[in-house]
C-alpha cells in the first residue's frame, strides 16, 4: 500500500472520506487518489508517501512501492515528483496554495468589526522619530530603576539604594513614582483596561461588549453565570468589578524598528525567504529546498508570500501567538492564562530568548477563562489595524514606512489549542484536527465513546468505521474547511450544526481565522514539547509499568521488581550522565505521580531507557519498537535543515513505529483500542509539519511554559498574586522597550 495524505495546499476539494455519511459536506465527485499500479510516487508539497505492509506479521521495515496520484486533484497546480527508485531524488517545485483567500459572510463581518473605521493614513507622520536625550539624573535614575526591577527589589530597597547613589554621585535619583512615569513616557507603552467577568468567564469585548451581566454558561452548569459587570459606587456612578490589562503591540513594533540592531535582525525572515525562492528558481524546476525554520517552510514561502501576497515588504512582521494556563499559588482558585507573541522575523537562536518574547496579557483569575477568544479580542483588533498598515520609523533607513504585521500561527498544547482553534477537540468523533480519521470505540457498552485511533484493524465494536491505512490518511483541506464553516453558518438549527460537527470535527469559526495569514489546518500546529514527552513518552511508560494497563503474558508488561530496578537505574545514572541544563532526574517508579517534569521524560527518552531496557532484558521486539520511537523524535527535534528525502525517511520510520506499536499493544483485540491514543496517532503528521513550518520546534509550547515559570517565580504577593503578576508584566515590557530605545542602558538582571 502507498500512503497518501491528500492535505494539499490547493483549494480543490479532496475526496469525501468514506466515513462521512452526508455527501453535502464534501464534494462527492472527488475520487480516491490511490493508483496502486504505478511504480512512482507523486507528492504534492505537503504530502509524503511511504510503504509498510498492512497487518504485517512482524514489525520490521518493509519494502516500498510507488504510484502516481490524480493530477486533477491539484486543480492544475504543479506537484513535486520524487522517483524513489532513482539514486538521485530530484524534485520539481510545486505551487501549493489557494487561488485566493477564502471567507464566509460571518468571517467578513468579523474582520470588519475588528478593523472598525481604521484606515492607514495616506501620509507619514511629519518630521522624524526623535528619541529624547536624557539628563544625567534621568540616565542614572533609569539605570537604577532597571537594576531594581530586574532584581526583584522592594520599594524600600529602591529608596535605600537611591540614597547610596546620591551620596556617591551627587545626583538626586528620581523617586520610584517619577521613574515609572518617565519609563511610561519614553516607551509609549500605555496598557489598555478591558472589563471582564468577575468569575473569569468572559471579557466584555466583541459580541459581549454591550452587556451588563455575564451570559456565559460554564460546562458544569445549566444556566448562565449572571455575574454583574459593574458595581455601584454612588447613586449614578459605577465601576467594573474586574478588568483585564492588555499591552499594545504597536509600541513594541515601534521600539524594535527604532533600534538599528533589531531593525536589521527583523529582516532575517525576508532574507531567508528570498534565499529559498532564489534557490528554487535557480534549480530550474528541480526543487532543492530544505526546511529549517518558519521562514523557509512551505506555508510561508508558498501560501503567505506567493499566493496570499503577504509579506511583500522585507520589514513586514510575522507573529506566532502562544497561550497556556497556570496556577499561581497552591490555592484552588488561582488560575491564570498568559498570552505571549513570538517574533518569527528573528533568527531562531534569538526569537525564543526571554528578552525577545512579548507578553500581551495574563488573565487575573481566579478561574481559567471560559471564552478565551473574548480575551484575545483586543489583540486581534490591534492586529487588524496592523494588517492594514501602520506608519513606523525605521532607524536603519532613517525614514517612516508602512509596516504590516500578521499573526501566522496559533500555538497551544492539545487542550489549549482546542480553546482557540474552533475544532471539536480530542474528545470528538473526528478529534484529530489535521485529518478526517474517525475515532474508534473500545467496547459496545452503553456510553462507550469513540476517541481512539487504531488504524490497522476493523473490529466488531466499530463496524461502520472506514478501514484506514497509514498510507491513506484523509486530511483536512483549506477549501473543505471553509465549505464546512459556510454550512455551519447556514444551518437552521442547533441539531443540524451538531450533525455537521460530528461529521467533520469542525465546531465553529475561530477568531484566529480573522488573520489574513490564516491557513487551515497548519495554523494550529503540533506542540512537540507536550506531544512527544509529556503525552506519548509518559503513556508508553504507563503501559509498561502500571499493572492494570496490561494483562499477564503481554510482551511489554514489566513485573514490579523490574520496574523498581529500572527506576533505581535512572536515579543512579546521574553519576555518569548528569543533566546540565535542567534539574536532577528522579526515580520514575517512585515519582511518576509527583508532577514528573517534561525534562525528565526527555531524559528517559533520549538517554536512559533504550540501554537500560537492553540491560534488564526487555523483549527485543519492544526494544526495537521503542528505539524506532526514539529515533523519530530525535530526527524531528534535531535543529538542522531537512530535505524532502530526509522527510521521506522520517515518514517511513514513523509508519514502522506506529505499525509495530499497534501490533504489540493492540494486536487483534479491539478491547485494546484504548491504547491507540490520539497522541500516538498524531506522530504521523510530524513530517508534514516540518514541511509546513520549517521545523517541528516552531509549534513548541516550551517558550510560553518558561515565561509562565519565570513570571511566577517573581510573584511576592500571596494575597494579591494576579495584581502582582500584571504589574510585573507591565514593568517587564516597559524595560524591554526602554532597552531598545536606549541600548546603552542594558543592566543585566
Amino acid at each position: 500500500m502507498i500512503w497518501h495524505s491528500n492535505n494539499n495546499f490547493t483549494v480543490a476539494s479532496r475526496a469525501a472520506s468514506p466515513c462521512l455519511g452526508d455527501s453535502d459536506v464534501f464534494d462527492p465527485n472527488m475520487e480516491n487518489i490511490i493508483n496502486s499500479d504505478s511504480d512512482r510516487t507523486e507528492i504534492n508539497s505537503d504530502r509524503f508517501s511511504d510503504v509498510s505492509e498492512e497487518n504485517s506479521s512482524d514489525i520490521s521495515e518493509t519494502d516500498s512501492s510507488h504510484e502516481d496520484s490524480d493530477p486533477d486533484l491539484f486543480d492544475g497546480a504543479e506537484s513535486m515528483v520524487v522517483d524513489m527508485d532513482s539514486d538521485n531524488h530530484e524534485t520539481r517545485s510545486s505551487s501549493p496554495g489557494p487561488s485566493a483567500s477564502l471567507s464566509t459572510p460571518a468571517l467578513d463581518h468579523l474582520k470588519a468589526k475588528l478593523l472598525g473605521n481604521y484606515k492607514c493614513p495616506a501620509q507619514a507622520p511629519p518630521g522624524r522619530l526623535v528619541v529624547p536625550t536624557l539628563t544625567s539624573v534621568e540616565r542614572l535614575s533609569l539605570l537604577h530603576y532597571i537594576a531594581w526591577q530586574t532584581s526583584g527589589g522592594t520599594v524600600k530597597a529602591y529608596d535605600l539604594h537611591a540614597k547610596v547613589l546620591k551620596e556617591a554621585t551627587g545626583l538626586a535619583i528620581l523617586s520610584l513614582f517619577r521613574a515609572q512615569k518617565l519609563v511610561m513616557h519614553l516607551t509609549r507603552l500605555t496598557p489598555r483596561k478591558v472589563d471582564m467577568c468577575l468569575n473569569s468567564c468572559i471579557a466584555y469585548t466583541g459580541e459581549y461588549a454591550g452587556l451588563d451581566a455575564c451570559p456565559y454558561i460554564p460546562a458544569s452548569a445549566t444556566k448562565p453565570c449572571g455575574a454583574a459587570r459593574y458595581k455601584q459606587t454612588g447613586i449614578k456612578d459605577k465601576m467594573p468589578r474586574a478588568q483585564l490589562t492588555v499591552l499594545p503591540i504597536k509600541a513594541t513594533i515601534q521600539a524594535l524598528y527604532a533600534n538599528q540592531d533589531t531593525s536589521r535582525l527583523i529582516r532575517h525572515r525576508d532574507r531567508t525567504l528570498k534565499q529559498i525562492l532564489q534557490l528554487t528558481a535557480e534549480a530550474m524546476g528541480a526543487s532543492k529546498q530544505s526546511y529549517s525554520d518558519f521562514s523557509n517552510g512551505k506555508i510561508h514561502t508558498e501560501v503567505h508570500y506567493k499566493t496570499l501576497g503577504l509579506f511583500q515588504d522585507p520589514r513586514d512582521v510575522a507573529f506566532a501567538l502562544s497561550t497556556d494556563g497556570a496556577q499561581l499559588t497552591m490555592k484552588k482558585h488561582s488560575n491564570t492564562w498568559i498570552l505571549i507573541l513570538i517574533l518569527l522575523n528573528l533568527p531562531a537562536e534569538l526569537r525564543y530568548q526571554s528578552s525577545n518574547v512579548i507578553i500581551n496579557f495574563a488573565t487575573p483569575g481566579p478561574n481559567s477563562p471560559g471564552d478565551i477568544e473574548s480575551f484575545l479580542h483586543p489583540l486581534f483588533e490591534e492586529m487588524a489595524q496592523a494588517s492594514e498598515g501602520i506608519w513606523i520609523w525605521d532607524a536603519l533607513q532613517d525614514a517612516y514606512f508602512v509596516c504590516r504585521a500578521w499573526i501566522t500561527l496559533g500555538l497551544g498544547d492539545m487542550l489549549g489549542s482546542a480553546k482557540i482553534n474552533g475544532m471539536a477537540g480530542h474528545g470528538g468523533i473526528y478529534g484529530d484536527r489535521f485529518s478526517m480519521v474517525q475515532a474508534a470505540k473500545t467496547s459496545n457498552q452503553s456510553g462507550a465513546r469513540a476517541q481512539y485511533y487504531p488504524i490497522l484493524n476493523i473490529d466488531h465494536f466499530n463496524p461502520d468505521r472506514y478501514k484506514y491505512s497509514f498510507n491513506d490518511i484523509p486530511m483536512h483541506t483549506y477549501q473543505d474547511y471553509f465549505n464546512v464553516l459556510l454550512q455551519l453558518e447556514e444551518a437552521n438549527s442547533k441539531a443540524e450544526r451538531e450533525r455537521i460537527t460530528r461529521q467533520t470535527g469542525i465546531l465553529r469559526l475561530p477568531l484566529c481565522a480573522a488573520s489574513a495569514a490564516f491557513f487551515h489546518p497548519s495554523f494550529f500546529p503540533i506542540d512537540p514539547f507536550h506531544l512527544f514527552y509529556e503525552n506519548t513518552m509518559a503513556f508508553i511508560w504507563d503501559l509498561w509499568t502500571i499493572q492494570n494497563r496490561s494483562t499477564p503474558g503481554e510482551i511489554f508488561r514489566l513485573v514490579p521488581a523490574v520496574v523498581a530496578t529500572l527506576g533505581r537505574f535512572v536515579e543512579a545514572a546521574v553519576d555518569t550522565l548528569p543533566p546540565i541544563f535542567c534539574g536532577s532526574i528522579r526515580n520514575p517508579h517512585l515519582k511518576r505521580q509527583s508532577q514528573y517534569k517534561i525534562y525528565e521524560w526527555m531524559a528517559l527518552l533520549h538517554w536512559y531507557l533504550v540501554p537500560m531496557a537492553i540491560e534488564l532484558g526487555f523483549h527485543p521486539i519492544v526494544i526495537e519498537n521503542f528505539a524506532d520511537f526514539v529515533w523519530c523524535i530525535e530526527f524531528a527535534m534535531t535543529p538542522i535543515a531537512r530535505t524532502e528525502e530526509d522527510l521521506w525517511i522520517l515518514r517511513k520510520r514513523i509508519v514502522k513505529f506506529l505499525t509495530g506499536f499497534e501490533q504489540i499493544y493492540i494486536g487483534n483485540n479491539p478491547a485494546n483500542n484504548h491504547r491507540a491514543r490520539l497522541c500516538v496517532f498524531q506522530l504521523i503528521h510530524v513530517p508534514v509539519h516540518i514541511e509546513w513550518n520549517g521545523s517541528i520546534r516552531t509549534g513548541s509550547q516550551a517558550t510560553v511554559e518558561r515565561t509562565i515559570g519565570k513570571m511566577g517565580q517573581k510573584i511576592k504577593s500571596r494575597r494579591l498574586p494576579f495584581a502582582n503578576l500584571t504589574n510585573l508584566i507591565i514593568q517587564r515590557e516597559r524595560i524591554r522597550l526602554l532597552r531598545l530605545y536606549y541600548p546603552d542602558h542594558k543592566v543585566q538582571g
